[in-house]
């Protein structure tokens, strides 16, 4: 009897996997999961920051950082602006987000934090005339991601930290075929919630040298009630900060990411910090896939203001796209991002 039940078991879960295996994709972009990079600090630093991860956006960087901070935080992170003479439809279109303002909220402490990151908010429209079959399909994602981090020093020199991530999506399809004898519009709606897992480890060689490696969405899946399942692409990142003389830091980065239905995508970033009279700091960086080419290097600056744990930092990146016009014309983007920090509660 035991084998029978077994048995039907087996059977039973054989049929369920491969419903679940015909069920549609869910129509999202490659990088629908991947948000904007968060903190002004951090962008200005080439998005080298992996190793220096020891603010509030220390669950984005690396959650590890957390431990190293020396007090409660409270972090905002905002686009203000992206200036071009490109249309602003060809500056958008490669943002997740859509030309959408706010980044990143995040209260930290040294031995937890939350934070909530939007990861898309894209509207698609498009109109096909085929053999006097007209379609015209609008398409809506919004994808928001609540984070939950711990870190803790595990050894003398070596902090661990990990976040939990609650993920909520909303999808919205609308498609209108029209031909000669017929007018037919259907609209879809779904809801997906899911969970992934983002892992860091910051080591401290000395008080000049520190290395940093983090998994982010080391396992993660995002669940529909009417497509199939999406699994999040992983990203490895790791890099190193040292502290140079006359109060300036040095960062460098390598990250890679592993797209489930994309090619994989390795990139690099520098960036230098200097400290100017105890409180102002001047920051630049360079990050891309090839620095040899204007497409895919970006190039970024920064001020920042930081006294007694109150901080405003401010950074510029400067990229290039092809104009959707003329080929042949490279056009200057540049976007500009703020952050503040504020200290709550009691320090260490």
């Amino acid at each position: 009897m035991r084998i029978k039940r077994i048995l039907l078991l087996i059977v039973i879960s054989q049929i369920w996997f491969s419903v679940l295996a015909r069920a549609e994709k869910a129509p999202l972009t490659f990088d629908a999961f991947d948000g904007q990079p968060v903190g002004a600090r951090a962008i200005s630093l080439g998005e080298a920051f992996t190793g220096l991860a020891n603010d509030a956006n220390a669950p984005y960087w690396n959650p590890a950082g957390m431990a190293l901070m020396g007090s409660n935080s409270f972090t905002a992170c905002s686009y203000l602006q992206r200036a071009s003479d490109a249309k602003f439809t060809d500056v958008i279109s490669s943002d997740p987000l859509r030309g959408g303002k706010l980044v990143f909220l995040s209260f930290a402490s040294p031995n937890g934090g939350l934070s909530l990151r939007p990861l898309s908010k894209i509207s698609l429209s498009s109109h096909t005339n085929e053999n006097g079959v007209e379609k015209w399909v609008d398409q809506s994602i919004n994808i928001n991601e609540i984070s939950f981090t711990a870190a803790r020093k595990y050894q003398d020199n070596l902090y661990t930290g990990v976040s939990l991530n609650y993920i909520n999506s909303n999808l919205a399809l609308s498609q209108r075929t029209k031909d000669a004898i017929s007018d037919i519009t259907e609209v879809h709606a779904d809801t997906g919630n899911g969970w992934s897992i983002d892992a860091g480890i910051l080591y401290v060689a000395s008080e000049y040298l520190t290395f940093g490696i983090t998994a982010r969405n080391a396992i993660g899946y995002l669940y529909w009630s009417d497509f199939d399942k999406n699994k999040l692409p992983l990203t490895w990142r790791g890099g190193m900060a040292l502290s140079l003389p006359q109060k300036m830091t040095f960062t460098y980065d390598y990250a890679k990411a592993y797209y489930p239905d994309h090619d994989d995508i390795a990139t690099k970033h520098v960036g230098l910090e200097q400290i100017l009279f105890n409180t102002f700091v001047f920051r630049a960086g360079i990050s891309g896939e090839d620095w040899n080419d204007p497409l895919k290097v970006t190039y970024t600056f920064g001020l920042g203001f930081d006294d007694k744990g109150y901080g405003l930092d401010m950074a510029m990146k400067q990229n290039k796209i092809r104009d959707s016009v003329d080929p042949d014309i490279l056009d200057q983007v540049l976007t500009y991002i703020v952050s503040i920090n504020l200290p709550f509660g009691q320090s260490n």
